[in-house]
């Protein structure tokens, strides 16, 4: 007879090892992903207590590396950073380039976190045209930390200047103006890209806008 058929499977004994290892690793086989984390809140101007939209946010590790997790602020200046992983970190808040906040020490575990900043804004700052794009008329706002002289213009992408609000003293806070979407002669203007620039002493904010007919 063919030893083949004399051939037997491994004994109890031998599967013994194998299988207590399969049972004590069993459950991390099976377990779910570990819970994120989510770091929200809002970002405010600490001069005006208005809430501060498209503001950036940046997360940094306690020694200051970037570990890639940025979120952007909405209309109302709610952000949130999600499936971060527990932990402590650092987070950097930028409006058109410039740092207005750090917060450091940030501890989070497995769930939701909630850090206001209260941003150190520039003297000077022009808010996201609203709306945007726009089909029309559009709201500018324009925020001072102090009284000074600011000129308010519109230009379109060639650098012509369609609209200006000649140059004023304006006491510190917000100020808001409506751009019409109609150049110097009183026609409106084509769709395309445009841009609101305020000039103050030494500094300048400029938007992008963009018109939809």
């Amino acid at each position: 007879m063919p030893s083949f058929l004399h051939t037997r499977g491994p004994s109890r004994r031998a599967l013994a090892p194998l299988l207590t290892v399969l049972f004590a690793v069993g459950p991390l086989l099976v377990a779910g992903p570990l819970p994120a984390a989510s770091i929200c809140g809002n970002v405010t101007d600490a001069a005006t207590g208005d809430p501060v939209a498209q503001a950036g946010l940046f997360l940094r590790t306690p020694a200051g590396a970037y570990t890639g997790d940025h979120a952007a602020t909405d209309a109302v200046g709610h952000y949130c950073l999600d499936g971060l992983a527990a932990g402590t970190y650092t987070l950097e808040v930028r409006v058109d380039d410039h740092i207005v906040s750090y917060r450091n020490g940030i501890v989070v575990a497995d769930d939701v976190t909630d850090v206001p900043v209260s941003a150190n804004l520039p003297a000077l700052r022009l808010a996201l045209p609203w709306p945007n794009p726009s089909a029309g008329a559009t709201k500018l706002r324009l925020v001072v930390r102090r009284e000074t002289s600011v000129q308010l213009s519109v230009y379109d992408a060639g650098g012509r200047r369609l609209r200006t609000w000649g140059a004023e003293t304006l006491a510190g806070g917000s100020h808001d103006y409506e751009w019409d979407a109609c150049g110097p002669d009183g026609r409106p203007v084509p769709s395309g890209l445009y841009l609101v620039q305020a000039r103050g002493d030494d500094v300048s904010s400029t938007r992008a806008l963009v018109l939809t007919r």
